[in-house]
């Protein structure tokens, strides 16, 4: 465990403990996190390289996807993801989250996409109701990132905040923070999406079928748009998980700032 990652945690801890979105400090403390996030390898995690190894994705048990909780409270939870070589974790969304995403270990191509505005319904069961949601995004820039420093993802709770994420030449691992984290009571759920190419007059109708009225309008914007419609959880997408040995200086924060533990989904 290098003395790195322990900054790295308590700048964390300084973003989003004790600042909040419309926080004056928060620009520049995310500013400074994500200058350290940047600097981040497996090693500073206290990871083994064996876990990004081609060997361990070849065991015939073995997930496509390893997840590694490192650390979990109500405001932020950091976590390893490793996958296999050519698998893509599937698209899915960070509802109203702030996330840095740090490749430790190989390299990674990000497709991502912001929402324009969003349509659901609630389709009638015999026991409460089945939800069918369709958001119309704008694809932004894809992009590969690799372990080498300097070389960190960012999302917002506006922008960027639908991806899908393949590891390339080879499994990669990355280390991401996300705030809030899931299963929280100010965060929503999570979905994930299957991607449907929207016809350009249509696009142009969203106003009216969505609903954005401070969007810019296809006309402004020349980005692709697409519908991603809300599906299950994909069959293919599932992870092993490997407990993280949580270091000591995590422990002393949070029982300084009354946080949480290590850990978590």
């Amino acid at each position: 465990m290098s003395t790195l990652f322990a900054r790295v945690f308590r700048q964390a801890w300084a973003t989003f403990e004790h600042t909040g979105a419309g926080d004056a400090k928060f620009a520049s403390n995310l500013n400074a996190l994500r200058r350290l996030v940047d600097q981040l390898t497996l090693a500073d995690i206290g990871l083994e390289p064996s876990l990004v190894a081609t060997e361990t994705f070849q065991q015939p048990t073995k997930a496509p996807c390893t997840y590694v909780g490192v650390f979990e409270n109500d405001r932020f939870a950091m976590s390893v993801f490793v996958l296999r070589e050519n698998y893509t974790m599937p698209l899915h969304d960070h509802p109203q989250m702030h996330g840095l995403l740090r490749v430790v270990s190989g390299a990674v191509q990000i497709c991502s996409y912001s929402e324009i505005a969003r349509r659901d319904m609630v389709e009638p069961r015999a026991e409460g109701g089945t939800l069918r949601r369709h958001v119309l995004v704008v694809a932004e820039p894809e992009k590969i990132i690799s372990s080498a420093a300097g070389d960190c993802a960012v999302l917002t709770p506006t922008e960027r905040n639908f991806h899908e994420i393949t590891a390339i030449g080879g499994p990669a691992a990355f280390f991401d923070i996300l705030s809030p984290p899931y299963n929280t009571a100010s965060q929503p759920q999570y979905y994930f999406y299957r991607k449907v190419p929207v016809p350009r007059h249509l696009a142009e109708m969203e106003p009216l079928g969505f609903g954005g009225p401070d969007k810019p309008s296809a006309q402004e914007d020349e980005r692709p748009r697409y519908v991603l419609e809300a599906i299950p959880n994909p069959e293919h997408y599932y992870c092993d998980t490997v407990h993280y040995a949580t270091p000591e200086f995590m422990y002393q924060q949070a029982e300084g700032g009354g946080g949480g533990g290590g850990g978590g989904v």
